[in-house]
């Protein structure tokens, strides 16, 4: 997904030429919805901060650089909506308990259940750079430019995050 080529519709969208926002939301939303559940575990915060996201995408089109990794761009407008959101809000994490289940397909369900698993396995940063390669699948070296961190400690906390996953699967 991160290498997908959006610039045609960036341009369009400068123009005031929204005719195909639909399709590019939908195509482009579950790597970043992923990403702020990553961080909140709530889904019914994580699709609020999703349009705040896209909102503030739209609002800002005029500045966004038509080359750059779109994706990318969005789970980095969505990492800080999220952290203002945590600094506003105090850090309150929301564990889904009873969600509703026709809100989303089956694949969805399995993802964020598989989401909340694995976040009881990893810490919080590890979860994020695990969650940006893997469900976003996001480059580490797009992942390291979004983090502001080494490539190197990218690929390290993701082999560590394996690592970890692997020993508590060998152990169910």
């Amino acid at each position: 997904m991160g290498g997908t080529d959006y610039k045609e519709l960036i341009v369009e969208f400068k123009k005031g030429d929204y005719s195909r926002f639909s399709s590019f939301y939908d195509e482009i939303k579950n790597p970043v919805f992923y990403n702020i559940y990553s961080l909140t575990h709530d889904k019914d915060l994580s699709e609020e901060l999703l349009q705040e996201t896209f909102t503030k995408f739209l609002m800002n089109i005029k500045n966004v650089d038509e080359s750059e990794n779109i994706v990318g761009f969005l789970i980095l407008i969505s990492r800080n909506i999220t952290l203002d959101y945590f600094k506003k809000h105090g850090r309150v994490r929301g564990f889904m308990e009873h969600e509703e289940v026709h809100h989303h397909d089956e694949q969805d369900i399995d993802k964020i259940l598989l989401l909340d698993k694995i976040s009881q396995i990893l810490n919080e940063k590890e979860l994020e750079i695990f969650t940006l390669h893997v469900l976003s699948e996001l480059t580490f070296e797009e992942i390291s430019k979004i983090k502001g961190k080494a490539l190197g400690t990218i690929l390290w906390s993701y082999n560590n995050s394996i690592k970890k996953l692997r020993k508590n699967l060998e152990n169910v």
